[in-house]
Parts: structure tokens; sequence; C-alpha cells
């Protein structure tokens, strides 16, 4: 079945063909040919303050980029359509260029492969004789020697490639070993300088997804972006919506949240303002602002939906100068240790200044890296009770030790609930007030608070992950032991 076009629907008008295999100098000569031979206006220009314009992904994808790119885009915002484009120009600009189409599915995979099938369809038709390729089930070759293929969602499909352009759609879907496999199968392609098209055409993996989930994997790859040098492309519904006729109301549109008027001045793009606003009236606003506004992920099954990074995560908090300093700590060896450092005020603002994440070392040593950090007189440590139990080596158990060392220790037994619970009071109470606040550079402690869930199928106690519930636990400890407890109900959001 083939999939309808995101943007301006295709002509058959017949035009020269001389310059098509010209590869583009510029930007408006790329947004000229695509607009010439695709039929197709690509937005140029962004809605939403720090978003881009579609364009831009087709642009630097063209112009050979040295970094890999990842597309943060809504749902029905074109970023399949504009992979297959890229994919087409690809083809016909840079001979001996191989690209691969590795989507969630298989399925996935074969929408970008249709959009690419009809658009050499239509490339044909425009330039005749001048363009000659062979097409297969899921294979095109190009008589310039360039190549695209669909992969399936499998390692053996990825494993043992050599490519210049790996395009992952939907890596929301995507298993974590196969991504990770994926990450090795690029390689930069050198000709002489005699040969047509580019000289150096770059090996780069890019990715194109909707970003729903705080722990799913285009979250951490959105995360990691910045750090392993990769481009990040992001834009909304707003970004890709139609130009607003002035003869609508924008009183009584459900849309005037979202664009306050926008529409009429900035928005010149594809997407039907009509269907918009059908879309929206059918689903929660938490899905609409993560899959069609891009604001962030959602927080269903998240423990703690109430944390905003914006209110809780503070360099300083203005509080009564009487305090005491906490440590949190959640005990583990092949597990990680985890210590955190909290200043308790008398007003009930808890301030997590610091965290020590450490896997593989003795208790000494964690110790020794606690008292290295100068944040004043530690009052008192709150842990697991379980650190109590000795060490089948030692005799000794971890609590043993860090009384040994002068600390002040305590291990009260509670519920998981009862901790978390005590955990969304100080991020926000029944009267809205927030007391409990996060140092930015509590990193993995800020990422654990969105990304803590609960399993998707039915329960009340959430799912260990091995990655954000030690942190929770070491501040679930702290909260159990230097607060004042009360029954607890469980609940789930």
């Amino acid at each position: 079945m083939k999939t309808k076009s995101k943007f301006k629907p295709k002509t058959t008008k017949t035009l020269a063909p001389t310059s098509f295999t010209k590869q583009c100098e510029t930007r408006d000569e790329l947004h000229a040919w695509v607009k010439e031979y695709l039929d197709i206006n690509i937005p140029r220009t962004s809605c939403c303050p720090g978003h881009c314009a579609p364009f831009e992904y087709l642009a630097s994808a063209y112009f050979e980029p040295s970094k890999d790119l990842v597309v943060w885009a809504p749902r029905g915002g074109g970023k399949t359509r504009l992979g297959a484009i890229a994919t087409l120009l690809d083809l016909v600009h840079k001979p001996k260029c191989s690209i691969r189409i590795l989507g969630g599915s298989l399925e996935q995979s074969l929408k970008m492969w249709e959009h690419l099938r009809d658009d050499l369809e239509l490339l044909k038709e425009k330039a005749g004789d001048d363009i000659a390729f062979t097409v297969g089930a899921q294979r095109v070759r190009m008589n310039n020697g360039s190549v695209a293929a669909v992969l399936t969602q499998s390692e053996k499909a990825v494993r043992g490639l050599r490519v210049q352009k790996l395009r992952c759609d939907e890596v929301e879907l995507f298993e974590p070993k196969i991504w990770e496999a994926a990450q090795l199968v690029t390689r930069t392609l050198k000709k002489s300088g005699n040969e047509p098209g580019p000289n150096v055409v770059n090996g780069v993996v890019e990715v194109f997804s909707t970003l729903h989930r705080p722990w799913g994997m285009m979250q951490k790859i959105t995360d990691a972006a910045q750090a392993r040098g990769a481009t990040l492309l992001r834009w909304c519904l707003l970004d890709v919506l139609e130009r607003c006729p002035i003869t609508r109301a924008c009183e009584t549109c459900p849309l005037h949240p979202d664009c306050a008027g926008r529409a009429k001045t900035d928005c010149d793009g594809f997407f039907s303002i009509d269907d918009a606003i059908a879309m929206k009236s059918r689903v929660s606003i938490d899905t609409w602002e993560t899959e069609m506004l891009c604001q962030r992920p959602t927080i269903k099954g998240c423990v703690f939906p109430t944390f905003n990074k914006e209110l809780h995560v503070k360099q300083t908090v203005e509080t009564s100068a009487d305090s005491e300093l906490w440590l949190g700590i959640d005990f583990g060896f092949s597990n990680p240790f985890v210590c955190l450092w909290i200043r308790k005020y008398a007003d009930g603002v808890i301030h997590v200044l610091d965290e020590y994440v450490q896997q593989s070392q003795t208790t000494d040593t964690h110790i020794t890296e606690i008292k290295s950090r100068a944040y004043g007189e530690i009052a008192h440590i709150g842990c697991d009770p379980a650190g109590g139990a000795a060490n089948d080596q030692t005799a000794k158990s971890n609590v043993d030790v860090l009384r040994k060392a002068n600390f002040s220790v305590r291990t009260k037994g509670s519920k998981i609930v009862e901790g978390l619970e005590l955990l969304r009071l100080g991020l926000k109470s029944g009267t809205a007030k927030s007391t409990l606040f996060i140092h930015p550079r509590c990193a993995r402690l800020i990422k654990a608070l969105q990304a803590y869930r609960y399993p998707d199928l039915a329960g009340e106690i959430p799912l260990k992950d091995g990655e954000h519930d030690h942190l929770i636990d070491a501040l679930r400890y702290f909260f159990i032991n230097a607060t004042t407890s009360h029954k607890i109900e469980a609940r789930r959001y």
C-alpha cells in the first residue's frame, strides 16, 4: 500500500532534464531543485523559538555533514518524507554512494522506501532517458553506481554493512542491541578529483523520530547528541502548519493556545489546520504536547510526573540559615554505590547539592571520596537497612564501616511506596508548594527523577532498571530517615 505524501501534491508537467544531475551548490539551488523536479515546497523558516525549519535537515544532509544528524519532529511532520528526498538526492548527485534505510520495523522502513520509489518514478517522467536505474523489491541501483536499500530490524541485517548513509526512522522502536550495531556500519567515501560528484561523501548516521518516553531510545540519543558531536534538529507541528487564513477567528480556535496567532504570520507549511484541530480533539494534552508540539516526553508511567526541571533544578535556594547536612546512600558493588549530599533546612526545604555514583569499589574507597568533598560537617547518613548485614568475607557490614569512620548512621525501615510519596510531597504538595530542589551538577539524579517509571504491566512498585532506581533509592532513604513519616497509601500515576 502506498503512503500519501505529507507535502503538496505532485504534478506531471514535463521539464528539460539537462540539469537534474548537476549538484546543487547553494541552499537556494537545493530548494529550487526539489521544487522543480519533485513539485515539493519544503518550509524554510521555523515558527517556534529554538526550533529549525524542515529544510534545515535536508540542507544539512545534502551538503555533506561531518556529524551525525538527529531529527526530533512530530507525527506527520514530514521526517520520513524528507529522509526519502535526501536519499534520492544522494543517489542522483553522489555517484557510488551507498545508502540504507533502517526503520523501527520493516513497515516503517517501507514507508520511506515507498516515498523514494514514487519520487524515482516522477523523476523518470521528467528526465526521460537521461536517468537510468534498476528497482528491485527493496533495492534501487543507479547507473552512476549509487545504491539504496531497505534493512530489516535485525542484527544480522545490520552487522557487516559498509555504507555512507544510514537513515534510521523511528528509533524509539529500535532494539538497543540493533542501535548499538548500527553505530559501526558507516564509512567515508573518498574519490579522485576527476570523478563526478563530491570528492568526499562522509559516513553519517541519521536519526528520525518522535520522542515518546523519557526512558526510551530517542531520549538517550538526544541526551548523548552533544557529547558525541551529533547535530540535533527539532521542529514541531507549528513549524510545518499551513498559513492560517485571515478570516479564521483566533478566539474560538482550539489551536490558539499553541500558536497564539502565529499561524497567520509565521507559518507556511503543509500540515492542514483542520486536520490538526481534529487530532487535538482526539488525544490527551500530554499526548498532544509530546507527539505534536515536541515539548517533552510523556509523563505517562512516570513515578514523578510533577518533576519539572525549570522549577526543581536550582543552583541556590532562598531559605533560612539554620540547616544540617545529610547524606543519602544506596550501597552497591556490582550495582553502583550512590551517595547524595543533601542540605536540610529548618523551614522544610531540601536541597540536593551533589552526587557520587561509582561501581566496583569498597566502602573504604567511597568514604575517602565522601570526606574529600567540602560541603561542611555531616550530621547524619540515611541508608538502606540492608546495609547492616555482615559481609561474608569481612564479617563487617557497610553500616559498621561508616560508623567506624565516625558517621552518624540511620537505617529506618520502610516500604518503597512510603518513601516515594514523601518525594512526591517534596516536589509538589497538595497546596502546590515545592520544597525539594536539585543542584544542576546532579545530572544523573535529575535524569532519574524524569525517567524512573512503572513497568508496562500493572503494579505499584517501580521498575528496577539498574540505571535510575539506585539514585532514587538513595534519595528515598534520606527522606525516610530525615523527615517525619506517616501512613502512606500506594498510588500510581
